[in-house]
C-alpha cells in the first residue's frame, strides 16, 4: 500500500473513531504515524500534535513520545528531540531505538556545531584578512 493511501485510510478511520469514540487512541495513534513519515511539514507538524496529546496517556507515553522525537528529528528540531528522548529515556532507560536516536541527534549536532564553527572561524578569518588588506592600503599612502 502506498504511505498516501495508508494515510488516507488512517485519516478516515481516526475521524470516524471521532465521531463513534471507538479505538480512540489507537486510531489517532495510527493517523500520527503515519503524518510524521509524511514529506509535507505541515502533515509531520499535524502528527507531532497528536503525539504531543497522545504522550499525556500514560499506556502510550513511550511510544508517542519516541515517535514525537522521531518527527522532531525529520523537521530538524534537534533540541527538542533530544529533550522528548531525554522524557523517554527517564522513564525507560534501556529504550534502545531512543537510544540510537538519541546518539545519532548528537552526531548531528556535533557535526552542525563543527560545521558552525568552521563557518564563524572563517568568517571572522576574513574580516581579518581584509582588515589587514585596508590598514597596509593605508600604510602605503603615508
Amino acid at each position: 500500500m502506498e504511505p498516501k493511501e495508508e494515510l488516507q485510510r488512517a485519516r478516515a478511520a481516526y475521524f470516524t473513531a471521532l465521531e463513534t469514540g471507538e479505538e480512540l487512541e489507537n486510531k489517532k495513534f495510527t493517523y500520527a504515524w503515519c503524518l510524521i513519515y509524511m514529506k509535507d511539514h505541515e502533515e509531520i507538524r499535524t502528527g507531532i500534535t497528536l503525539l504531543q496529546e497522545l504522550a499525556e496517556i500514560k499506556s502510550l507515553q513511550r511510544e508517542a513520545l519516541y515517535y514525537l522525537a522521531v518527527a522532531q528529528y525529520r523537521l530538524e528540531m534537534y533540541m527538542l528531540a533530544r529533550n522528548t528522548l531525554k522524557q523517554l529515556l527517564a522513564i525507560d532507560p534501556n529504550n534502545k531505538p531512543a537510544l540510537d536516536l538519541k546518539a545519532l541527534i548528537e552526531h548531528v549536532l556535533r557535526k552542525e556545531g563543527a560545521i558552525g564553527l568552521a563557518v564563524f572561524s572563517g568568517g571572522v578569518a576574513a574580516a581579518a584578512g581584509v582588515a589587514l588588506a585596508v590598514g597596509a592600503a593605508l600604510v602605503k599612502r603615508r
